[in-house]
This record gives C-alpha cells, structure tokens and sequence, in this order.
C-alpha cells in the first residue's frame, strides 16, 4: 500500500498547546484545569513504532509532570514541576475539587461525580509520584 503522502509534502495539524503542552480550546475539564501533566489529543508517530508519516488515531498521550524541580532540571524540562505546582497530594485535591465545583457549576459535570473525580485525581498524583521516569512503561497510568 502507498501511504497516501507519496510524492507529496505531508503536514499534520494539531491543537495549539499552551505552556503546560495542553490542547487550547474546547472544554476545559478539572483534570485540564489542575493538571498533573501534558495530555494531547495525538500519538505522534516514529520509524520505531511504524507508520512515521502518521498519527495514532483515537488515542491520546499523557506526559507527567517532573515531579520534583531537581528532576525537572535534570530533564531539561521547560513545564514546571509538580511540587511547583502543588505542596502535596492534599494541596492538588484541594485545587482539583475547587476546579470541579466550578465546572459542576457550569452544568458540564454532575455535581455528585466530584467526589469520585476527586479520589480518582488523587491516586492518580500518588501512581505518578511513586513512579520511576526512567521506567517508559504506561502501566502506573492504568493501576489502581
């Protein structure tokens, strides 16, 4: 099969990103709002997974946040990190659930799924705080 580039110059086009690497535009939900990394719409793609002149579809990637500005550093990571960003896990709960009354206000979540989102956030800043960068695996971003 020909990819349908051949011969032509390709171009992918995809959402601004602001300075936190998130989509701008659309709905701004409480995970976007109190962000624990960079969510895109977009996989890119690379001679090592195959298909280079295209894009995952339906899929999405999510990069976490350095945890520590040490770590940040030591990436040369230009998106602050999350202990910039929040004291501890309480302190992004707080946000977090301050972000969800307001959408929940807006009629864009029901008011009686903030607690879950909120646990849900929670564990999710835990997973991501226990994890090892070097460790390219995705599996802490599905455990419970």
């Amino acid at each position: 099969m020909v990819p349908p580039h051949a011969g032509k110059p390709f171009e992918t086009l995809v959402p601004k990103p602001n300075s936190d690497g998130l989509d701008q535009g659309g709905i701004e939900l409480p995970e976007v709002l109190v962000p624990l990394g960079t969510r895109v719409s977009f996989n890119t793609r690379n001679e090592g997974a195959g298909f280079p002149w295209a894009t995952a579809r339906w899929d999405g990637s999510f990069v976490p946040f350095p945890r520590s500005e040490a770590e940040r550093q030591a990436l040369s990571d230009p998106r602050p990190s999350l202990a910039a960003r929040y004291a501890n896990r309480a302190d992004y709960e707080a946000k977090l659930r301050a972000a969800a009354e307001r959408v929940a206000a807006t009629g864009l979540l029901r008011a009686e799924e903030v607690d879950s989102l909120v646990s849900e956030g929670g564990a999710f800043y835990s997973r991501i705080m226990a994890h090892d960068p070097t460790d390219r695996s995705c599996e802490y971003l599905f455990s419970n």
